[in-house]
């Protein structure tokens, strides 16, 4: 895509085609098995240096794969979904479109060049499944759809890739996931995307925003948006705000009726709509514990930073939500007072936790002895992921309500307006 127009809303007219990072050079893969289904056959491929080996002969590289047929599609193994979070995994997926194959320092680098509304699609089924109500996946499609056009971050320019394909940009996981209604609700809002201010809109979402979503600028420290403002993920009218900590910690104990309190949707009934990558916990609430020695150990592997014990932790500054982004850590190294400031929300999730915490909306509860350090320290939380924007579970359950793909966005995504690009 010619990302230098995308954010425009009239420079385009036609369905563009978009690159798909599937196998990352962080991935450190240097071998892989893919599968034409069109002609039944396997290639077992390998790098070494800056060669591609395939099938036990040497090839070009970059090396082009293309179905012989409209309906083929490649079956890739071991694919990386939820790099980094608690949740990763290797999956399997099965992609169409053409493969783009690259060995860079032995490392495979493994590009999905293809329709943006074949990519749409799937990603709405890559996000959450295939059994979730119609107008949830239109209101996903859409949303999805905006967030890639609008092309904000640009995350993998130095690749030559539009996006990868996971939770760094948005969940990518081929046709596998596909069914009649999941097709029909991505035919049916073709072409559309959100827009303000004739610009298309950076349209964030997340799995749960534990009762309230958060103000953009808390999260990514730029600029307020007008259409990605905090609301009460309810019928609520009021402005939230959740930045004390008794107001917080009153929230997560006794939270308002909203629609991403999962007592409104059953254990069995959320699983079969949470796409197949995600964990199956509670989403809305969680507690989390850490022991002294634990979270001393995580702060020096992931911040660098030593310290003998730790005395409190300390949040400076949330969101109206109440996600934290400052944390100050005070404590003892080599038996002198010594504190650590840990900044953003993201920075805050990678470090307290061995993998990534749900959400940075927490209280912290010391559990200590008097004139002693803590022994654990407990978060005790709401929401999974930055809360910015469409909260996936939150619409799943306006969805199954009865609210319209349209009343869907136009509750997350305030300001906002619906246009078709292309027919």
């Amino acid at each position: 895509m010619d990302k230098s127009m995308l954010s425009e809303v009239n420079l385009i007219t036609n369905e563009p085609l978009i690159s798909v990072g599937l196998i990352l050079p962080e991935d450190k893969k240097s071998s892989i098995l893919i599968e034409d289904t069109s002609i039944k056959k396997k290639y077992r491929i390998k790098v070494k240096s800056d060669q591609i080996i395939i099938n036990n002969k040497i090839e070009e590289n970059p090396f082009n794969f293309k179905s012989k047929s409209k309906k083929g599609t490649f079956i890739i193994k071991k694919i990386k979904a939820g790099r980094g979070f608690h949740w990763e995994k290797d999956i399997t997926i099965n992609v169409t479109g053409e493969l783009i194959l690259k060995s860079n320092d032995q490392n495979i680098i493994l590009v999905n060049k293809l329709k943006l509304e074949d990519y749409i699609a799937s990603v709405a089924t890559s996000e959450m499944s295939k059994s979730c109500p119609s107008s949830f996946l239109e209101s996903q499609t859409i949303a999805a759809r905006s967030w890639v056009l609008a092309s904000a971050e640009n995350k993998h320019e130095d690749l030559n890739v539009d996006v990868c394909n996971d939770d760094c940009c948005q969940r990518y996981q081929g046709v596998k996931g596909l069914n009649e209604s999941a097709i029909s609700s991505a035919n049916k809002t073709r072409g559309y995307i959100l827009t303000s201010n004739d610009k298309i809109c950076d349209t964030r979402y997340s799995k749960s925003c534990g009762g309230i979503s958060e103000n953009n600028e808390v999260v990514w420290f730029n600029e307020p948006i007008e259409y990605l403002r905090a609301v009460y993920d309810s019928k609520r009218n009021a402005k939230p705000r959740l930045m004390s900590e008794k107001e917080l910690n009153s929230w997560i104990d006794n939270p308002d009726s909203c629609f991403c309190d999962e007592t409104e949707i059953s254990k069995k009934d959320l699983k079969s709509y949470l796409g197949h990558v995600d964990k199956m916990d509670s989403y809305f609430r969680w507690s989390y514990s850490l022991k002294q020695q634990e979270l001393c150990t995580l702060i020096r592997e992931k911040a660098g930073h030593y310290f003998d014990s730790i005395v409190s932790l300390i949040p400076i500054s949330r969101g109206v939500s109440g996600r934290v982004n400052l944390l100050k850590i005070n404590g003892y190294t080599y038996s002198e007072p010594s504190t650590l400031d840990i900044k953003s929300e993201y920075e805050i999730r990678r470090v307290l936790h061995s993998k990534f915490l749900y959400s940075s909306a927490f209280i912290i509860i010391a559990n200590s002895s008097s004139n002693r350090p803590p022994d654990k320290f407990t978060f005790k939380g709401a929401g999974w992921g930055h809360g910015v924007g469409l909260c996936q579970i939150g619409a799943l359950n306006m969805a199954l309500k009865g609210y319209s793909h349209k009343q869907i966005l136009y509750h997350y995504f305030l300001n906002s307006k619906l246009k078709r690009l292309y027919e």
